[in-house]
């Protein structure tokens, strides 16, 4: 039989922590894993699953995906475990922005069956930053009073949008962003054919965000902002006819998430020459930057958020980035 085996990568501080409250026999019923996006929280959160509904048997750090439980773990249909997130809203066809109450019920529900084997059951709140109110006030009643051998993992990128009352009933797990050495080795497993240059340039971009790496990856946003990066760095002389070349590639190719990634890596950008500005003393000039900057994310984000042309707001975004250059 072939064995499908990979190892969890990064944040071995956090998989010892778990382990040894596992082993303990005093495991805290909730913990809030944090950390900026991209990082691994989720895959850490089905790790931990995994180790804990094997009875420790499954390693944390280990994947081996002919194993029972782990299989049952990646399909996403172990019984013992119930994975609560962002819905899809059936009159939009669109994922929801926020957990709604009616989803997070299912959660109690979950809870008052008896675990499969008498033993542990793990409810994963995935982005538990999107929980709307009253999600929260319905997580915050589980985590009152939870059930014996309940694990509830809540990922989350923000904290301090959860109520202070879940916060505080949490064990926190902070998760920093991965060195270069994980994400290379993230990404050469992920992306085998990937030329080492490449990899480089993900690597400083992705600021150790290995899901925004291969984001940039997976959209092919990666030709694309070089060319950007080089249009720029020709401002306050621009060539019209190439900027208008570049928007009508953005409004050929770009959906909506390689429109996202773009618009972050023009904003990463422009705070990178903000930051080195800052190192200069010139701090009339790095306000004035600043302040296109907030412009050009305004811009951003109203064409993002209410499906304008990506083509015009790109326009405006490099125009608004000239002026202030001029």
């Amino acid at each position: 039989m072939q064995h499908h085996e990979t190892s969890l990568i990064g944040h071995k501080q956090a998989q010892t922590e778990v382990v040894q409250a596992f082993a303990s026999g005093r495991m805290h019923h909730a913990w809030l894993i944090t950390g900026p996006e991209g990082i691994g929280k989720h895959r850490l959160a089905l790790h931990i699953a995994n180790h804990v509904l094997s009875n420790a048997q499954n390693p944390i750090d280990y994947w081996d995906a002919s194993n029972r439980v782990t299989k049952l773990i990646q399909a996403e249909s172990h019984p013992d475990m119930f994975i609560l997130r962002r819905a899809i809203d059936e009159k939009t066809g669109a994922q929801r922005q926020v957990i709604v109450v009616d989803d997070t019920l299912k959660v109690s529900s979950f809870l008052r069956k008896t675990a499969t084997h008498g033993g542990w059951r793990v409810v994963i709140v995935d982005e538990a930053h999107t929980l709307n109110r009253f999600s929260q006030n319905a997580i915050l009643k589980i985590l009152e009073e939870p059930p014996a051998h309940t694990l509830i993992l809540m990922t989350v990128t923000t904290p301090g949008i959860l109520l202070p009352t879940i916060r505080s009933r949490c064990r926190l797990l902070s998760l920093a962003p991965l060195d270069d050495q994980a994400m290379r080795m993230i990404l050469s497993r992920a992306a085998p054919e990937l030329e080492p240059g490449d990899a480089d340039s993900l690597i400083k971009l992705a600021d150790g965000s290995v899901g925004f790496a291969l984001k940039i990856l997976q959209t092919d946003a990666l030709p694309l902002y070089r060319d950007m990066v080089e249009m720029l760095g020709k401002l306050p002389k621009l060539d019209l006819g190439r900027l208008h070349k570049f928007a009508d590639m953005m409004g050929r190719k770009a959906d909506f998430e390689t429109y996202q990634v773009l618009s972050n890596l023009l904003l990463r950008h422009i705070r990178q020459h903000i930051l080195a500005l800052s190192h200069t003393g010139h701090s009339v000039e790095v306000n004035r930057q600043f302040d296109m900057y907030e412009k050009v994310k305004g811009t951003l984000n109203l064409a993002d958020q209410a499906n304008l042309d990506h083509k015009l707001a790109f326009i405006k975004a490099i125009s608004d980035i000239r002026a202030a250059l001029s």
